[in-house]
């Protein structure tokens, strides 16, 4: 099988190619179709990357006329970059009159955009008998396939169906031709997926003399969004040719496809080999344009049409570029050249669609991928962006529709196969209509949630509605996933995903807090940051940049509760110790193009630090300007100067200043080396990362001015129960660096320590400052709750205790302690509240459960509703005393108890 997908989403093999038997293979593993002996030490140099010596070796053989040194010595060429030469190459095999020397012309003259010479060579050298005329046909087929002929094309690779079943046996070239071919016809007929691999694993089998087909077989994959299959067949590439361009190109898609690892690196590397790579210049424009620098971008485009002007991805990366620039008459100009490259321009027009959705402008990328399935109805691709924009867009039927039909043509497909596959789940979500949001909860847990979800976004709608001065035209759709690999498939297609949740506009996802451990996530805050997003995507009418929106959203988090969002860790410091935060102007690329593993997440924080700075200094509304302005199409520079005054340039210094100042103790605690020692929170979870006491307390002795080493020599004396010991050097790390927000901070440790030792007050002071840095932190909220409680402080232990279900709503017992507080307290709606979260839970006594719901309403004077939960506790326990007694008193009016 060449995928494994879901039996109810699979089918079976066509199987339309003949099995070729590898027996005869082997004995064809150093020979092309015209029996000519290879140079092994040339062809050997060009597996291995020494492009250098390759050339010197097999042009004097190819000059001979050696046909098989002729195409290593092209190929080599081509790996390079030195797509003139390698065109001059195959000219003077043409002049004399090598066969296969008019195929290699015609690729070699496709890169570099020759189009009508590369036609005129290959129709001339499909003429040629066996290997020679197969090896142009194909080139010639995808020729027409980009920018001719479709039906001409496929008739093309429909011929070699049948040239495989009628040859006794095959060159490795061959048989990489055949695959190739199969690759094409599958996108009309799924079938024909079955038949790609086959050849090519065949191909790869047979010896091959360059890495065409693994690379073919990558490309397979990453065509079908199978980005580990892809990445295993670009890695065996790379095994062998460590600087092979396109493996290292390949890789680079990978990573982009997966929101994660060093693209742009990739990419860099790619360029050491083949500074001319079209594919990679165009992938950089997309990273360049991902991190907010257009004119990088437009560059990078440029550079990669200089090489190919008739490249249809480069044509299409340059006309979005234009288009979210503003330039429309640049963008009309750049369609028109697009129109004159290809009749059927499916590429340009699938990559105006996904780098629309890159940058948050569903509609428009919806409107690109239908042009592109109107250009080409047989691109399941097509009708598959124009699905999941719609389901992006909160019109879930119309996407559905259109996902079906993509994934009917296309059922390899793993980014339409798992929507649609979730979609099929929505049957057990219940969607919950309120005056501004459409709620998608699942069953199993939306009478637990829905009590709590609602007020935080009906109050987070109010609150940015008022600060804005927007409003939303339509509800807004959360939809909110038990089971974070659902999550994922919801916002990127692909499992594997690290975010919380994701605002698309109109709708958003997320988490539920059922998909992630306990003490790790805060949903309210997460809820509260995405549905900042819909404010700041339609104030700017999708135009705001990545890092201004995620700043703005944590800032909003703050704004909610001082102790939501994303807070400062050691990672964050060692940076700005080193200088290597980036500027203001820059930021984009910490989310775009992060240069070590904890970038994205300490950029949501520096950027979040912007907006502080912006409202303590101009005040909210200069931020909502600056949205405007970004409406209007500014630039970065441009919005600061209109909204703020302020030239850029002037607050990338300013800012680090202020960073500077607040975080004076923390750099001289941290320092520049973010490697030199792990997170508190990871010496916890690993123990066995800290050194022993004695190995600690020389290196405190040495430098105690160290945040590192205090808090683990702390950490050490604490599970070696010596509390008294270890609070002197928690003390001491917070005065290093106050700041840090990490769950195993020195205030945790602190407030523990000092709860043992009887001092409540000072405990209590302690975990109240981890909660005002850390937004997740369930332990310290049930002590805060308990030692609070037990002061006699019931309100203060209400308040403190109501968080925990934005924190890890599933625990019995946390909403039973809550619920007596409320009552306690007089609450009676938050009693009830909390005793109807009790029963959306399942307790083992459910008539209990139902009873205290009852017998608080009581209390309340809601004697009708009071009647029906105690008859619901009877109808499960027909003798359960009190719930009689108290069905008794209603019926008699009696007075409350």
């Amino acid at each position: 099988m060449l995928f494994v997908l879901n039996p109810s989403r699979r089918h079976r093999p066509r199987g339309q190619l003949a099995t070729t038997a590898l027996l005869v293979l082997a004995t064809l593993a150093a020979t092309f179709a015209d029996g000519a002996a290879q140079d092994a030490a040339g062809f050997e140099h060009l597996r291995a990357g020494r492009y250098d010596d390759a050339v010197k070796t097999l042009r004097s053989e190819a000059l001979d006329g050696n046909r098989a040194a002729l195409s290593g010595w092209v190929t080599a060429l081509r790996e390079t970059g030195d797509y003139d030469g390698a065109v001059k190459a195959a000219e003077r095999g043409v002049e004399r009159g090598i066969e296969g020397a008019r195929a290699l012309l015609g690729a070699a003259l496709m890169e570099v955009g020759r189009v009508a010479e590369a036609r005129t060579a290959l129709s001339a050298g499909v003429r040629e008998p066996g290997a020679a005329g197969a090896l142009a046909r194909v080139e010639l087929g995808i020729l027409e396939y980009r920018h001719g002929d479709r039906e001409a094309a496929r008739g093309l690779f429909d011929g070699f169906i049948d040239y495989y079943n009628d040859a006794r046996d095959l060159s490795a070239a061959e048989l990489t031709a055949v695959g190739r071919a199969m690759i094409h016809l599958s996108r009309w007929d799924y079938e024909y997926a079955h038949d790609a691999l086959p050849a090519l694993d065949e191909a790869i089998a047979a010896g091959p003399p360059d890495h065409a087909a693994q690379l073919a077989v990558g490309e397979l994959f990453l065509e079908r969004y199978d980005a580990r299959q892809a990445a295993e067949a670009f890695q065996t590439v790379l095994a062998e040719n460590p600087s092979h361009p396109g493996a290292l190109l390949g890789f680079a898609r990978v990573a982009r496809l997966e929101g994660g690892g060093d693209a742009a690196g990739a990419i860099e590397a790619a360029f050491a080999t083949n500074p001319n790579l079209v594919g990679a210049r165009t992938l950089l424009a997309r990273l360049r344009l991902l991190g907010g620098n257009r004119s990088e971008a437009l560059e990078e485009a440029e550079r990669a049409l200089e090489v190919n002007p008739a490249d249809l991805e480069a044509l299409g990366t340059r006309a979005a570029i234009l288009r979210l620039d503003g330039d429309e008459q640049g963008f009309r100009a750049a369609m028109e050249t697009i129109r004159a490259a290809s009749p059927v321009p499916t590429a340009s027009l699938l990559l105006l669609s996904e780098l629309h959705s890159d940058h948050r402008k569903y509609e428009d990328a919806l409107a690109f991928a239908r042009d592109a399935a109107s250009a080409d109805p047989d691109s399941w691709t097509a009708w598959g962006l124009m699905g999941l924009n719609q389901v992006r867009l909160g019109r879930v039927e119309a996407g559905r529709e259109n996902l079906e039909k993509a994934f009917a043509g296309d059922p390899f497909n793993l980014w339409f196969k798992n929507t649609l596959d979730l979609l099929d789940t929505f049957v057990d979500y219940r969607v919950i209509e309120t005056p501004h949001f459409q709620l998608v909860l699942h069953e199993s847990e939306a009478d637990l949630l829905m009590p709590y979800i609602v007020p935080v976004a009906e109050r987070a709608w109010r609150e940015m509605s008022a600060r804005y001065g927007y409003a939303p035209d339509e509800p807004i759709r959360v939809e909110v996933y038990p089971h974070h690999a659902d999550f994922s498939v919801r916002t990127v297609g692909l499992v594997g995903i690290g975010a919380l949740g994701v605002s698309f506009g109109p709708a958003l996802a997320m988490d539920s807090p059922a998909a992630r451990n306990r003490g790790n996530f805060n949903w309210a805050s997460t809820l509260w940051h995405e549905i900042a997003h819909s404010f700041h995507i339609g104030v700017s009418d999708s135009e705001v940049p990545r890092w201004f929106s995620e700043g703005l959203a944590v800032h909003e988090q703050r704004k909610a509760d001082p102790g939501w969002g994303h807070q400062a860790g050691m990672s964050f410091v060692a940076s700005l110790a080193a200088g290597e935060l980036r500027p203001v102007s820059e930021l984009d690329r910490g989310f775009s193009n992060p240069r070590h593993p904890g970038e994205v997440r300490d950029s949501y924080y520096q950027a979040s630090l912007v907006f502080e700075v912006i409202e303590e200094r101009h005040g909210f509304p200069a931020i909502v300007a600056m949205l405007h302005a970004y409406r209007d199409g500014a630039t970065n520079e441009e919005a600061f100067e209109r909204a703020l005054g302020v030239d850029l340039g002037d607050f990338d210094r300013d800012f680090d200043d202020f960073l500077k100042a607040r975080f004076a103790a923390a750099i001289r605690s941290v320092g520049a080396e973010r490697e030199e020692t792990p997170e508190p929170a990871e010496v916890v979870a690993m123990p066995d990362l800290i050194p022993d006491i004695a190995t600690l307390e020389a290196a405190v002795a040495r430098d105690p001015g160290r945040f590192a080493p205090r808090m683990a020599l702390g950490q050490a004396l604490f599970r070696d129960g010596r509390g008294a010991e270890a609070a002197p050097h928690f003390k001491a790390a917070i005065e290093l660096f106050p700041q840090y927000g990490g769950p195993d901070g020195a205030h945790w440790f602190l407030g523990r320590i000092r709860e043992e030792e009887g001092d409540t007050a000072a405990a209590v002071a302690h975990y109240r400052a981890l909660l005002a840095l850390n937004e997740s932190h369930y332990d310290a909220r049930v002590a805060l709750g308990a030692l609070l409680s037990g002061g006699g402080d019931g309100a203060g232990a209400a308040e403190v205790l109501r968080q925990l279900a934005y924190i890890h709503p599933y625990e019995i017992t946390d909403h039973e302690h809550l619920a007596a507080l409320m009552e306690e307290v007089g609450d009676l709606d938050g009693a009830i509240a909390e005793r109807r979260a009790v029963l959306a839970l399942r307790p083992v006594d459910r008539a209990v459960a139902h009873y205290q719901i009852a017998r608080l309403l009581h209390l309340k004077g809601d004697r009708g509703a009071a009647r029906s939960a105690v008859l619901a506790a009877l109808e499960i326990a027909p003798n359960y005393e009190d719930a009689l007694d108290l069905l008794l008193e209603l019926r008699r009016g009696g007075s409350r108890r």
